[in-house]
């Protein structure tokens, strides 16, 4: 589907009406030279995955200048270092920015499963028509507006969630007041929504306005899951949402049994309708997905059913696009489940050759994710080289190493003589996400057709080989 997406972009492209579906952006930065930016549109609002994405290297000037693909307004991110810098585009608009000093990301924090970028806007220094030349400077354009505004909304927020630990009472009302005669004069629809959906927040941190009354006045009444600002609320109103409306009585528990009995989507979806917070079938169908992705990991809930449950939604959704993203979310979510092939992995061993698991196949993997330097991995270390010495003529052990460079990796490896298969993750950093790796180590075990086994896998010094031999002996290989 995203293939498709791109495709019909570049359709458009062609059609010679190419300043009304695309913004550009410029920027001269020193000290960005030879740095590579990565550029997205997010496009699934439930899981990591990009409408567009796109990798540039700065040239020896640190000049960043960028064509982006916009079929309508859209909020484009820039990573970069420690950065995630957001920019609100419209088609048909250039914009001059101004990039902050560029911060090295640290070693420890890119291999980092919790690693949070900082999130900044990307300064408008001003904004020119493509098709009329007219030019504004950037105090103008709505980015600096936002800007303005979201340092009064912190100001506010921090004074109403102060108040609320010291017993306090806070008029937030009137904050609002204050706030929307100070920015009510700009009529652009994308501002006005964000900042509906900020004074939401604050009334939420207030604590004093019920669930159902938030989401009508500040959520509602139409689902813009494209919208930073609306997700941004959304997630906060609706967080573990199914985990307290299932814990809630006898609707609570009709609603687990339509999950793992009955894996009817249909009365699901209407039971959370019925909600009074929840004013359309859309939002159901937004906190459904929210909840599934959540829900299955933490064993409330049978994987099976939640994957059948997505199931049908991909096929019968509110809309194409909520069924691209059920579908989406299906997919990766049963990567990891036994049974199923796992995510692709791309990577190089130490002598520089790309592998992937397909390499493998015809005996066992065992697939372990370490360090060179973590206490935990080091303890399962001497394991793995054991089962390489006893175990190769039906067992791979495959690991996937975080080092700073592979020089690095390889003396590490020569020095305490393991001769297993390592590969060296910097060249798929993705791979610790897909993989789910939120602490070091972990391990899965993958079977001679490819298939995932056990996910995860018991660790080394936990009893893997038993385990293992337990298997093979129930498929009477041994």
């Amino acid at each position: 589907m995203l293939y498709r997406t791109f495709i019909f972009i570049l359709l458009l492209w062609s059609s010679g009406n190419i300043l009304g579906q695309s913004a550009s952006v410029h920027a001269i930065a020193p000290d960005y030279a030879g740095k590579s930016i990565q550029t997205s549109i997010a496009w699934n609002p439930f899981i990591s995955l990009a409408e567009y994405s796109n990798t540039m290297v700065c040239n020896e000037k640190g000049e960043i200048e960028q064509l982006i693909p916009l079929l309508s307004p859209r909020v484009v991110q820039f990573e970069t270092g420690v950065y995630q810098l957001y920019l609100y585009m419209e088609p048909g608009f250039h914009y001059e920015v101004q990039f902050p000093e560029y911060i090295e990301k640290k070693w420890e924090e890119q291999i980092s499963p919790f690693y949070q970028p900082l999130a900044m806007p990307l300064v408008v220094r001003s904004r020119t028509s493509l098709s009329t030349q007219e030019r504004i400077d950037g105090s103008r354009d709505v980015n600096h507006t936002i800007a303005r505004f979201d340092s009064l909304f912190i100001t506010a927020n921090r004074e109403i969630i102060t108040h609320r630990k010291s017993g306090q009472l806070v008029n937030t009302d009137s904050l609002i007041q204050q706030l929307e005669l100070a920015f009510n004069s700009d009529s652009s629809r994308f501002f006005s929504d964000y900042r509906r959906f900020r004074y939401g927040a604050l009334k939420l941190n207030e604590g004093r306005t019920g669930l159902a009354q938030l989401s009508q006045d500040y959520l509602g009444p139409t689902v813009m899951e494209w919208h930073p600002g609306f997700v941004e609320l959304f997630r906060a109103l609706f967080k573990d949402f199914i985990f307290y409306f299932a814990n809630s009585g006898e609707e609570g528990q009709k609603f687990r049994n339509l999950v793992n009995r009955n894996q009817d989507f249909h009365q699901a979806r209407q039971l959370v309708l019925d909600h009074p917070a929840v004013w359309s079938d859309t939002l159901a169908e937004m906190i459904l997905l929210q909840e599934f992705s959540e829900l299955f990991y933490r064993g409330e809930y049978h994987k099976e059913a939640i994957l059948i449950m997505l199931d049908s939604m991909a096929h019968d959704p509110v809309s194409p696009q909520f069924g691209i993203y059920s579908a989406q979310l299906m997919q990766k979510l049963s990567s990891l489940v036994t049974g199923n092939t796992p995510p692709a992995i791309s990577l190089e061993d130490l002598e520089g050759k790309t592998l992937s698991l397909s390499d493998f196949e015809g005996k066992y993997t065992y697939l372990f994710f370490g360090t060179t330097d973590h206490y935990g991995c080091m303890m399962e270390y001497p394991f793995l080289q054991s089962y390489i010495e006893k175990h190769a003529a039906y067992l791979n052990v495959i690991t996937v190493m975080t080092s700073e460079d592979r020089d690095k990796l390889d003396d590490f490896m020569h020095r305490n003589g393991y001769t297993w298969t390592v590969l060296h993750y910097e060249g798929q950093p993705g791979v610790l996400d897909d993989y789910m790796v939120r602490a070091y180590p972990v391990a899965y075990l993958i079977d001679r057709n490819g298939k995932l086994l056990l996910s995860p896998a018991t660790l080394p010094s936990e009893g893997f080989e038993q385990q293992l031999f337990r298997i093979m002996r129930s498929r009477k290989e041994i």
